[in-house]
């Protein structure tokens, strides 16, 4: 039975939701967290509910010519992105409840928070690049509110910073929808792409350009280089939920679009070979070691784990771009691997912050010695989702990048495959360094920490809760990755 319509609803519902928190703001904390809670939940329903019944169908909203329309669609991607916003998103909520308490006002922020949740699943329903253009531009003006949430000068700045980069990437992959829609068939999402022989006779070059520029352009939202300096300006800076969704979810809007660009817009067999994909695998390869370099050489906490967010995005960025199935699979696992370890991370980061220094939004990793032995259960939590980012067996983490690997030593990559397989090592060692050293301070401090000292308020269950399921996932994911390296098999078959 096909019931497409039923798309809209987790697409609308919290825009809906979320603004109209700001014009009728409930009257105390407990009624607001009541309906945020509300819209969450029923919103994830909505999720599971459109994706078990809503078919192969295209719902169209509205149509401006022949050629471009507002149209969702629902495919392999489609669903595992807003499975995996509509299981953290919750998550991260509940943990907002206590963290912005010291943090107001919470009506704004979270009337922002709800209407980037439904954008982002209007970014995984896009079944064309008109509607994936849309909502990608307006993940920016609505994730802009959360950055700058403090109002200091230091937030302002890396919200203009953002949007800078955000409104720079557009402004390319904006160029690169000229030219689909000139060249292709259309710009519906197909998989293998949309070019058309016949019109692109003697344009390859420029189609390749215009490809590149598109790719480029999306990588912003991934932290991909040149355009990811926005990353750790923006996270220190924002309040810890918003460092969670950024890193852990909405850099994953710039992968989805980079997926449908090259597989399902202008296709593998168009991109293989070319000076494109050696140029992006080149991009990516710089990126994952440069984030890796940076995040082991700097002390701010969130710092290094957004410059660790500009490394780890970068790694699905490579599978992609190898155009080998089990590349394509080791990226999707990287994928969901990441969302829950990167989730978890920041707001292990935020109950530090939040419980050791309530008054600072700096803190600096020399200043963790022993603080395992305040913090154990945000601690563990810690620990278990780093040893997914470095791929300890066996996490998520561990899985991706076994794909990973085993994709870039196909024989057609030659020696940029194996380069790809020696970056990802060096990168797993840096990882290792900047991470494993935090958890082994923190929980053993040494001889000269004062075991006497008075320990701090422990954190509610509604900010110690999210961090035990996101790092249990983390693990979950690798443990039982069976079905999912299936799922993301018979992705990887279709579109190549």
């Amino acid at each position: 039975m096909n019931l497409s319509p039923l798309m809209i609803f987790p697409v609308l519902f919290p825009i809906v939701s979320g603004m109209a928190l700001m014009f009728f703001r409930p009257g105390t904390d407990e009624h607001r967290h009541r309906y945020e809670t509300f819209v969450v939940l029923m919103n994830a329903l909505l999720v599971f509910v459109s994706i078990a019944r809503a078919g192969d169908g295209t719902l169209t909203l509205w149509r401006a010519t022949e050629t471009l329309a507002l149209s969702f669609r629902m495919d392999e991607l489609s669903k595992t992105f807003a499975v995996l916003v509509s299981v953290i998103w919750p998550l991260v909520t509940f943990y907002a409840f206590g963290y912005l308490k010291r943090r107001p006002p919470e009506d704004r922020f979270f009337a922002f928070f709800l209407t980037t949740l439904g954008i982002l699943i209007g970014i995984a329903y896009a079944a064309n690049f008109l509607t994936l253009y849309l909502f990608y531009e307006l993940l920016t003006f609505a994730t802009l509110p959360l950055v700058m949430h403090s109002q200091k000068q230091e937030a302002i700045r890396a919200a203009m910073k953002y949007l800078f980069y955000s409104i720079t990437g557009a402004c390319l992959a904006l160029t690169g929808f000229f030219f689909f829609h000139r060249y292709g068939v259309s710009t519906d999402f197909t998989p293998g792409g949309v070019l058309d022989a016949a019109k692109l006779a003697g344009k390859e070059n420029l189609m390749l350009t215009a490809s590149f520029l598109t790719l480029v352009g999306f990588g912003a939202k991934a932290g991909l280089v040149p355009l990811h300096a926005w990353l750790p300006t923006a996270h220190p800076v924002a309040p810890t939920p918003a460092s969670a969704v950024l890193s852990g979810l909405i850099t994953k809007a710039g992968v989805v679009a980079i997926i449908r660009t090259v597989y399902f817009l202008a296709g593998p067999r168009f991109l293989r070979g070319t000076w494109v994909q050696t140029t992006m695998l080149s991009l990516s390869l710089l990126t994952i070691f440069m984030g890796s370099m940076l995040a082991y050489m700097e002390k701010h906490l969130k710092k290094r784990i957004a410059y660790s967010s500009v490394s780890q995005v970068s790694y699905i960025v490579l599978g992609l771009m190898l155009l080998t199935p089990d590349g394509v699979t080791g990226a999707l696992l990287q994928l969901v691997a990441h969302a829950f370890a990167k989730s978890c991370l920041f707001l292990s980061a935020g109950v530090i912050i939040y419980f050791r220094l309530p008054d600072s939004n700096y803190h600096y990793v020399d200043q963790l010695r022993g603080v395992g032995k305040e913090l154990p259960v945000t601690l563990a939590c810690f620990t278990l989702a780093s040893m997914s980012l470095i791929g300890v067996p066996p996490t998520g983490g561990f899985v991706g990048k076994w794909f990973l690997a085993v994709g870039a030593l196909n024989p057609g990559l030659g020696r940029m495959g194996l380069s790809g397989v020696i970056v990802l090592l060096i990168s797993a060692v840096l990882t290792a360094g900047y991470l494993l050293p935090i958890a082994i301070s923190a929980f053993f401090p040494g001889k000269d920490y004062d075991y006497e000292r008075p320990l701090p308020p422990r954190p509610p269950l509604n900010m110690q809760i999210p961090l035990i399921l996101l790092s249990v996932a983390a693990l979950l994911a690798g443990v039982f990755a069976g079905p999912l390296v299936r799922y993301f098999g018979q992705f990887a078959a279709t579109v190549l």
